[in-house]
């Protein structure tokens, strides 16, 4: 039984040498260092030795769960070729157009993506009374394999000119590669603790084999959810485009001497300027002479009232010289 034992946990340490040589350098998931092949084998050698009935038994189910999971007689198979893997390549660009008519260029851009496979992740526009004040973005997701086919539409759209544009690239072929090795190894691992759970016999050794079996469960889960998010950046490219009206140009004043005709252009002008504030003038006189017309003809009607009122003024008669004596 005791050599039973120890060829478990050779085995158990042999899977958790190669499991951990697989991880890489790739520490996000990897909590502190230990994907959980080295605390498989621990666990195993715990569980056996205190089994005081039953080692046996144990580990020959274990031993050969472990055996069934790693290569027998070095005859392992063969490594992949680097031609076999898929390159995961990130792509995105960014583009500045000017239009001469902001709304047909969106739509027409919304269109194209929808006719290129992809969708409008975002998209944004300012419906401005003014055409000079309109202005939109949209932020395009299309199949990479018709990634260039869209930039080439979108600079052939009519009436649009080019301002600017950029375009990046990010190779996540290792990270993916990476990723992809330490869930396997992870979900091997899983199955030498589904190994233990059936052969626990107290509760405490069921508690202790679940406890370690969530934390990789919960470790491949996380893998599992990076591995779609690259899934996503890499099989749909990004385009940033931005929509902007044509900016009319100042016209530049005329360096040349004054002409005749200029002269008399803005004399004409000056002097109609000027015809305008007088008759202006005019026409603020008449309506003030409107509004005093009323108060000064009852000033002149009461005037008149109170002279015929008035008793008539008899003339002084001259005193006459009394006779002398």
């Amino acid at each position: 039984m005791r050599i039973r034992n120890l060829a478990l946990v050779a085995t158990l340490g042999l899977a958790a040498t190669l499991a951990a040589c697989g991880g890489g350098d790739n520490d996000t998931f990897s909590g502190g260092g230990d994907d959980g092949g080295g605390t498989a084998a621990r666990d195993a050698n715990l569980y056996s030795a205190s089994q005081p009935g039953g080692p046996a038994a144990l580990t020959d189910k274990a031993a050969g769960g472990a055996e069934a999971l790693t290569p027998g007689d070095g005859e392992g198979e063969p490594l992949p070729s680097s031609a076999e893997f898929d390159r995961k390549i990130i792509f995105n660009a960014t583009m500045s157009l000017e239009a001469g008519d902001v709304s047909k260029a969106f739509n027409e851009a919304s269109a194209l993506a929808r006719s290129s496979g992809g969708y409008l992740e975002r998209s944004s526009f300012a419906n401005a009374a003014e055409e000079k004040d309109r202005t939109a973005s949209l932020t395009i997701r299309v199949p990479v394999q018709n990634y260039e086919s869209l930039i080439a539409n979108l600079r052939g759209i009519e009436g649009v000119r080019v301002l600017t544009e950029g375009s990046k690239s990010t190779e996540v072929t290792e990270q993916y590669t990476d990723l992809q090795s330490r869930m396997r190894n992870l979900q091997s691992t899983e199955q030498q603790y589904l190994l233990l759970l059936k052969e626990a016999k107290t509760i405490q050794e069921i508690l202790t084999v679940q406890d370690r079996l969530s934390g990789i469960r919960s470790q491949i889960e996380q893998i599992q959810g990076r591995l779609k998010v690259l899934d996503s950046l890499t099989e749909f490219a990004t385009v940033d485009l931005a929509i902007s009206p044509v900016v009319a140009k100042a016209e530049k004043p005329s360096t040349g001497g004054l002409k005749l005709t200029e002269v008399w252009t803005e004399s004409w002008a000056t002097s109609l300027e000027a015809a305008r504030y007088v008759a202006a003038a005019g026409m603020v006189a008449v309506v003030a002479l409107a509004w005093l017309a009323l108060p000064l003809a009852l000033v002149i009607f009461g005037a008149r009232r109170f002279r015929r009122a008035a008793p008539p003024v008899s003339p002084a008669t001259p005193a006459t010289p009394e006779p002398s004596a």
